[in-house]
C-alpha cells in the first residue's frame, strides 16, 4: 500500500510538472511554433503603435488670440502665421508593412505625398485584393495654412467603349505620378519610392490571415491568366497558408518597368500593350486617361473646416450628415419627455449627446439613420462626374442645401421612409451588391502635411481577371442603368464612387484624417466614427481616437438595423416600436468586414499649438498605425 501511495505521489508530481510546462509553452513558446500565428504581431510592428504622443510646449511665443474665436470663419492663414510644427509624424494603414515603409520614407526626408506613393504601391503587393495598379482612388492632400486639394485618379470608362465594356481604365499609376510631380518633396526619386513594393513582390512577404481569408472567400471568383500563376496564390488548389511566403514575379516585373519609365510605361509602353491584349483596351483608351487635381468639397462646422474628396466621391454624404447632425433641432424630432430629460443633462442638446445614455440610444440610432438616408438620397439625385454633369461643389454643403435636407427630415420625407425599396439609395449594380472592399490610409509628415487616401479596384480582387500582376477593376459596374441619372454611362466618364476620404482642419492645421473601406457603407461608417470621436464618452471622459474607432457600429438599410454587438433588450424593444413610432427590425450582424475598416490620425490643438498626436487603426481588418516624435 505504501508503494502504491509513493507511486501516486510520483504521478501527481509528474502531472504537475507537465501542467507547468504546458502553461510555460502557452505563454512563452507557442507563438514561435504556431503555423497559424499572424506574422505581423508584436515586436517592431507594435513598438510605435501608441494611442497618443504628448507634445511639449512650443518654444516660440504663442499666437496672438484672434478676434474671431470660431475656427471655421474663412481664415486662410499664411505659413508664417502658423506656429512651428513639432517633429512628429505617423502613418495609419491596414497592413503593417505599408505603415512601416511609409514611416521610413518620412524619416529619409520624404513628405506625406512621397510616403503616400510608397504606401499605395506596397498595399498593391501585400493587399492585392483591396487596391492596386489595376484600379484607382482619391486622395486629399492638406498643407498647413493652404487648405486641401483632391487628387482624383479613379477609373474612367474607356473613351472607345460602351456601357457593356467590362473594365474601366485604371488610374492609380497616373494619379501617383501626378501627386509626385505636384507636391512631392523632391528629396526622394520616383524609383526609390516604388522600391519597397518591388522588393516585396520579387522577394516575397509573409502571408497574413486577412489575405489568406480573402483568397479562400474568392477562390471561384479570381480568374488567372495561367495555371502557374494560380498555383502561386492557390498551391495545391488551396489558398496560400498564413506565414507562407508569397512571391509575385509578374507583378515585380510590371513594377520594375513603372519604376524605370513612370506612368508612360503603364499607359503607352510595354505594360499598356499587355493590358490591351489581356483586357481589351484600345490604345486611345489608355493614352487619353488623365488624373485630375481639383478643389475638394468643403464644409464649415462649429469647430472645424472639413474637407472631403471632390465629386464623384461620396465625401459629400459625410459632410452633409455631420452638418445635419450638428444643426438638427432635437425639440422637433424627439418625444417631449425625452427632449426634456436630455436638456437636463446638456445645455445645448445635440444628436451626438444621445449616444452616451442607453435611455436615448434608440433615438440616436434612429436619427443617425434618418440623417444618413437623407444624405444618401441627395447623393443619388445629384452626384456625378463634374466633367460630364453640371455640379457646383460648394452647393453640396451650402446652408441653403443643409436647410433643405433638414426640412426633408423634419417632414418625414427621407429615404428611410420607403421600407424595402433597395433602389431608394442605390441605383448601380456595384452599389447594390454587398461590398466590403477597398483600402484607406492616412499620413502626417514632420511639416504638418496630411494625406487621407482611399484606393480601390472595385470589388475585392476587382473584376477577378488577372494578367501581368494586375487585378483589373470592376468599376464599370458602378454606373447607373438609368439614363436620366447623373451617374449614367458616358465614354471617358468616371462613375460615382463611395470612397470618402476626409480631413478636418483647425487654425490652418489638419487635425484629423479619416476614411474607410466598405463599399456602400463607407460614408455611414465614417460619419458614425466622426460622431464618436466628437461626442463619445467613456467613464465621463472623452474617448480617444482608437476608442472611437473600436466602438460598436450599426448600419441600417431597408428598415433593418444591423448591430455589431447585441443591444440591451429595452433598446431593441424601443427600436421595434414599444413606446415609440419606430418600426425597425434589429439583427445582430457580427462580421467585422461588414462595418468597414477606419484608419485615422488625429492632432489635438490648443491656442494654435499642437499638444497631442493620436493614432488609430481598425481591428476589424487588423488595421495598424505608427506614430513617432523625433524630439
Amino acid at each position: 500500500m505504501k508503494h502504491y501511495k509513493r507511486y501516486l505521489n510520483t504521478t501527481y508530481s509528474l502531472a504537475s510538472l507537465i501542467l507547468i510546462g504546458l502553461i510555460a509553452w502557452t505563454f512563452y513558446f507557442q507563438d514561435e511554433f504556431d503555423i497559424y500565428r499572424e506574422p505581423y504581431v508584436g515586436g517592431d510592428f507594435e513598438e510605435r503603435q501608441q494611442d497618443s504622443i504628448a507634445i511639449s510646449s512650443n518654444e516660440s511665443d504663442p499666437m496672438p488670440e484672434s478676434d474671431n474665436n470660431n475656427a471655421n470663419e474663412e481664415n486662410p492663414a499664411a505659413e508664417d502665421e502658423l506656429e512651428p510644427f513639432p517633429d512628429i509624424y505617423g502613418v495609419s494603414a491596414i497592413h503593417p508593412l505599408a505603415a512601416e515603409e511609409g514611416m521610413k520614407i518620412i524619416e529619409e526626408g520624404g513628405n506625406a505625398i512621397d510616403a503616400a506613393i510608397t504606401v499605395s504601391f506596397v498595399l498593391n503587393v501585400v493587399e492585392p485584393y483591396g487596391s492596386g495598379i489595376g484600379g484607382g482612388g482619391m486622395m486629399l492632400a492638406h498643407e498647413r495654412g493652404e487648405g486641401a486639394v483632391t487628387y482624383d485618379y479613379r477609373e474612367a470608362a474607356p473613351v472607345t467603349g460602351t456601357a457593356e465594356s467590362p473594365f474601366a481604365v485604371p488610374g492609380l499609376v497616373k494619379g501617383m505620378e501626378k501627386a509626385f510631380e505636384e507636391q512631392g518633396s523632391g528629396n526622394i526619386p520616383w524609383e526609390d519610392l516604388l522600391e519597397p513594393a518591388y522588393e516585396y513582390a520579387s522577394r516575397g512577404f509573409d502571408v497574413g490571415q486577412v489575405l489568406h481569408e480573402q483568397l479562400a472567400n474568392y477562390t471561384r471568383y479570381v480568374q488567372f491568366d495561367t495555371q502557374a500563376t494560380r498555383d502561386l496564390y492557390y498551391p495545391g488548389g488551396q489558398p496560400i497558408p498564413v506565414n507562407d511566403t508569397l512571391v509575385q514575379e509578374e507583378l515585380a516585373e510590371t513594377l520594375k518597368r513603372i519604376m524605370e519609365e513612370g506612368a508612360a510605361d503603364f499607359y503607352e509602353g510595354e505594360t499598356a500593350q499587355a493590358m490591351q491584349e489581356a483586357f481589351g483596351f484600345n490604345e486611345e483608351d489608355l493614352t487619353s486617361y488623365e488624373a485630375d487635381v481639383t478643389e475638394p468639397v468643403k464644409a464649415e462646422s462649429e469647430n472645424y473646416s472639413i474637407f472631403g474628396a471632390s465629386a464623384p466621391s461620396s465625401a459629400t454624404v459625410v459632410l452633409q450628415s455631420f452638418l445635419m447632425a450638428e444643426q438638427l433641432d432635437l425639440s422637433q424630432v424627439l418625444a417631449e419627455d425625452d427632449y426634456n430629460a436630455l436638456s437636463e443633462q446638456e445645455d445645448d442638446p445635440r444628436v451626438g449627446h444621445l449616444m452616451n445614455d442607453n435611455d436615448h440610444l434608440h433615438s440616436y440610432i434612429h436619427l443617425m439613420t434618418e440623417i444618413t438616408d437623407t444624405a444618401y438620397q441627395e447623393r443619388l439625385d445629384n452626384l456625378g462626374d463634374p466633367d460630364f454633369e453640371t455640379i457646383e461643389q460648394s452647393d453640396f454643403t451650402s446652408q441653403e442645401t443643409i436647410d433643405r435636407l433638414l426640412d426633408q427630415l423634419y417632414n418625414g420625407s427621407s429615404a428611410s421612409r420607403v421600407p424595402g425599396d433597395t433602389l431608394a439609395l442605390h441605383d448601380a449594380p456595384g452599389e447594390i451588391n454587398d461590398s466590403r472592399h477597398t483600402t484607406h490610409f492616412v499620413i502626417l509628415d514632420q511639416d504638418g502635411m496630411m494625406v487621407s487616401a482611399t484606393n480601390s479596384v472595385g470589388q475585392f480582387f476587382g473584376s477577378g481577371h488577372y494578367s501581368d500582376g494586375i487585378f483589373i477593376n470592376s468599376q464599370m459596374a458602378n454606373f447607373s442603368g438609368d439614363d436620366t441619372s447623373p451617374n449614367s454611362f458616358a465614354p471617358g466618364k468616371r462613375p460615382r464612387t463611395f470612397v470618402s476620404p476626409v480631413i478636418l482642419e483647425q487654425d490652418g492645421q489638419a487635425v484629423l484624417g479619416m476614411g474607410s473601406p466598405g463599399g456602400r457603407r463607407i460614408p455611414a461608417m465614417i460619419f458614425q466614427t466622426l460622431m464618436q470621436y466628437e461626442y463619445g464618452q467613456a467613464g465621463g471622459e472623452r474617448v480617444t481616437l482608437q476608442e472611437a474607432i473600436e466602438h460598436p457600429r450599426f448600419y441600417t438599410e431597408d428598415g433593418v438595423v444591423h448591430v455589431e454587438e447585441r443591444l440591451e433588450a429595452a433598446i431593441n424593444s424601443r427600436l421595434r416600436g414599444e413606446g415609440t413610432n419606430m418600426r425597425y427590425t434589429v439583427i445582430e450582424h457580427g462580421s467585422p468586414l461588414f462595418y468597414g475598416g477606419i484608419q485615422s490620425l488625429g492632432v489635438e490643438m490648443s491656442d494654435g499649438n499642437v499638444e497631442n498626436l493620436f493614432g488609430g487603426g481598425d481591428p476589424r481588418r487588423r488595421g495598424v498605425w505608427q506614430i513617432e516624435s523625433a524630439e
